[in-house]
């Protein structure tokens, strides 16, 4: 099996077991209420990303894929590579360099309604004979320049299998170590980030926009990320 599908496959599995499992969960509006009730956020500047994993790839796979779920989301996320380079000249390149900032800062610099820190707590690709897998561990979290309050955050750890189960000890072990070894983290990237934004309220873009207030989350995921930032 491709590791492209073997990453559909278990996208789709860890969907369903959030969906089913016993878990605390919340409504999106129980959980983010500052995103029902306070005003619009549209337009989306993505910080410098923290990278607390041990592979130094791992920012650029993130910044080639962010744009796109949250745009699907409705939101209009300010062009990655132009804020990243005016950020560097700056001579910052690490979401926490960013600390102490006025977040209204960026409402008059950017025309940002939101800053979206993101840090990357793991990415890591293991292989034990037969078992593979790829460890991505993200925290995500949204905070508003008008307020400088946390409106959304959402932390997540994906298991992508990369292990191969054809019947065969020796053709399983040699697929297995390949597929590993030349695993796709772009797709990795895409999914997780997908995953992740499933639990944002739907932009002003989108037709469901103030509309997914019922729709359930894991609670743990909201919390956690957003207790880590304000630390």
């Amino acid at each position: 099996m491709k590791v492209k599908e073997l990453i559909k496959i278990t996208s789709i599995m860890l969907t369903s077991m959030i969906m089913t499992g016993c878990v605390n969960t919340l409504t999106k509006q129980e959980a983010f209420p500052e995103m029902y009730s306070g005003s619009q956020q549209n337009n989306i500047l993505v910080a410098p990303i923290v990278n607390n994993s041990t592979s130094s790839e791992a920012s650029e796979y993130l910044n080639s894929t962010l744009a796109e779920p949250f745009a699907n989301k409705g939101y209009y996320v300010l062009p990655i590579p132009i804020t990243a380079d005016i950020f560097k000249s700056a001579g910052i390149v690490d979401g926490t360099e960013l600390k102490g900032i006025p977040f209204t800062s960026y409402k008059d610099k950017f025309g940002a309604d939101s800053v979206l820190f993101v840090t990357i707590e793991q990415w890591d690709t293991n292989y034990i004979v037969l078992a593979g897998n790829v460890t991505v561990g993200l925290k995500y979290v949204m905070v508003s320049t008008d307020t400088g309050k946390v409106i959304w955050s959402y932390s997540n750890t994906i298991v992508i299998d990369t292990s191969s189960s054809s019947g065969s000890l020796l053709v399983d072990l040699i697929a297995t170590a390949i597929a590993t070894a030349t695993t796709d983290y772009i797709p990795v990237a895409q999914q997780v980030n997908k995953l992740t934004t499933q639990s944002l309220p739907a932009g002003q873009y989108h037709p469901r926009y103030k509309k997914d207030g019922l729709d359930v989350i894991v609670e743990a995921n909201a919390a956690s990320a957003a207790a880590a930032f304000n630390q």
